[in-house]
């Protein structure tokens, strides 16, 4: 959709897909002002493209190439790149520069840089140097005591999540941000001891609940605002509360399990805005929060001016299609899993730390002006991990440009034939999956042995009420009843569940996470009638959704 105010210039064919895309005067305008052509692929093959680079939890088991030890890593043991643990990548003995290599104008380019990348030790995971005790994360940062939580930062004591910030004391959620003990719940932020609740936002001491901003002390209620002592939507003095909650065991299994039922039923009643958006200003499409003039952007908070953005959060101003994080971010354009003080950086993949000026760069911290680079740390003027002076530098990047142009590179993000991952392995495969057959006739790259180990379980019941289960669960080895997969209890996990009284999971975390994924909507627009004045309005609810959607408007009027 074209945002209010801009005219199309131009409309292209889609290199990959041939579906028609459009090129405004804004776009036009921003463009220019990075000195970067017209784009060749439509918005969503080039997010498509971005996320094929980007295996966000597919974890093996390796060891580090320094000291033998044995980690959790993104690559296995048989994959060419050798990884290094977070200690040895930081350390001296590890120096990126070893690996340089002169450019030879007779190859392609991007060919180059994937020999480059294939050749050199890699970080073990997607993480930065002041994690603590947090070895067992990927595409995450600034952690103490955190472990399987993926996309995350600023995080201490969080188990088990996806689009974590922020955040304390938190396990099995999706979307969680400026929260602390929050369990099972998709979607909230700046909330407090909330157990299975979804789209909340400043409210504290809640279970089973939908669509509820402001609220204190309520359980299974949707669309509820600044409402306190509120059970089935309807309100209750303090003590007929809590005597009502006597009747819920939520330490119990299959009392949790009836509990999501009447919420299904709750949900089916009450009336839904259009798009999950709040404070936003002059944006567009779904998932917003405190936005302003973002268009045709996803999963963002706390962004201004940019476009075709995706998961980006915090101070993220003047840019265009990023993929993931943020954190003081401007001008940059084309890259995914950049962030921390990012500026002016095109077409580069996870790089991290006040970076500026970085382009076709990869898996580098806390550098500038370099091109075609992969795992620097603190470097300037590099080209192929080579270092130059400035004025070599420049002359140099010219030419490769050049080339870059005349063989249609640049401009491309990286190409998914030389993804560091396979695409079943990345978050491509869960927002465009694929089949084996189609990926390969693409020559790109699948992975038959997914990680994962079955048939091993010790235990194959467990207690329906946490108040049953022994110490020594944290010995055994479960079975997931989605998928079979063997999985364990570790101890933070069980003290966390006796301490708020929640019951023991009977599923993987990989299926748990996937459960939570499968109740947000999908990032596909269609048009709607409101269900109060008729009015047509966008929506990413799909058309099997029960619950009635309405406009902004009449939804306003329904809640407040």
């Amino acid at each position: 959709m074209i945002p209010p105010g801009e005219k199309t210039i131009e409309q292209r064919s889609c290199k990959h897909c041939k579906k028609v895309f459009e090129i405004t005067d804004a776009d036009i305008k921003f463009y220019e002002t990075l000195d970067v052509p017209f784009p060749t692929w439509c918005p969503e093959c080039r997010l498509m493209r971005k996320m094929a680079w980007c295996n966000e939890w597919v974890m093996y088991t390796n060891e580090c190439l320094f000291t033998k030890k044995p980690l959790i890593s993104q690559f296995p043991k048989t994959d060419p790149r050798k990884v290094l643990s977070l200690k040895a990548f930081f350390s001296d003995e590890y120096d990126p520069l070893l690996y340089w290599r002169d450019i030879d104008f007779e190859r392609s380019i991007f060919e180059q840089i994937h020999e480059l990348e294939v050749s050199m030790p890699h970080l073990y995971a997607a993480v930065d140097s002041v994690n603590e005790n947090s070895e067992y994360i990927h595409r995450a940062g600034q952690a103490k005591n955190c472990f399987l939580l993926f996309h995350a930062d600023f995080n201490e004591d969080c188990y088990y999540g996806y689009g974590i910030k922020k955040s304390k004391n938190c396990m099995d959620n999706h979307y969680c941000h400026e929260s602390n003990f929050c369990f099972e719940c998709i979607d909230v932020k700046k909330c407090s001891n909330m157990n299975w609740c979804q789209n909340c936002e400043n409210s504290a001491n809640c279970s089973f609940c939908r669509d509820c901003l402001g609220c204190r002390d309520c359980f299974l209620s949707v669309g509820l605002r600044n409402k306190t002592h509120y059970f089935m939507n309807e309100a209750c003095s303090p003590e007929e509360y809590q005597d009502k909650l006597k009747n819920f065991r939520t330490g119990s299994y299959s009392h949790v399990q009836k509990a999501k039922q009447l919420l299904e039923t709750l949900e089916q009643k009450h009336s839904f805005k259009n798009l999950n958006t709040i404070s936003t200003e002059n944006s567009f499409w779904d998932n917003l929060r405190y936005t302003k003039n973002a268009w045709n952007c996803f999963d963002c908070s706390e962004i201004e001016d940019c476009k075709y953005c995706y998961q980006v959060q915090f101070w993220v101003k003047n840019c265009y299609d990023l993929y993931q994080y943020g954190v003081s971010q401007d001008h940059c354009i084309e890259c995914t899993m950049m962030g921390i003080n990012a500026s002016n950086c095109k077409y580069s993949y996870t790089c991290d730390g006040d970076i500026s000026g970085l382009e076709y760069c990869m898996n580098s911290f806390h550098s500038k002006d370099c091109f075609a680079c992969q795992g620097l740390k603190k470097h300037q003027y590099c080209i192929l991990n080579k270092q130059y002076t400035e004025e070599e530098y420049k002359v140099l990047r010219w030419k490769i440009i050049e080339k870059m142009k005349a063989d249609g590179e640049w401009w491309e993000f990286f190409p998914i034939k030389y993804s560091e991952s396979c695409y079943n392995e990345t978050i491509a495969q869960q927002w465009f999956p694929k089949t084996k057959e189609e990926v390969l006739a693409l020559w790109w790259r699948w992975q038959d042995n997914m990680p994962g180990t079955y048939g091993k379980e010790t235990i194959t019941h467990l207690p329906d009420d946490i108040r049953d289960a022994k110490a020594d669960i944290v010995e055994w080895i479960c079975k997931c009843e989605t998928c079979s997969k063997n999985y364990r209890i570790i101890p933070q996990e069980l003290d966390y569940l006796y301490k708020n009284s929640l019951p023991l999971p009977r599923e993987c975390f990989d299926c748990r996470r996937q459960r939570r994924f499968n109740k947000r909507n999908k990032r596909v627009m269609r048009d709607v009638s409101c269900h109060e004045c008729w009015k047509v309005v966008p929506t990413t609810y799909p058309e099997n959704f029960t619950g009635k959607i309405c406009c902004e408007k009449c939804y306003r009027k329904l809640v407040y």
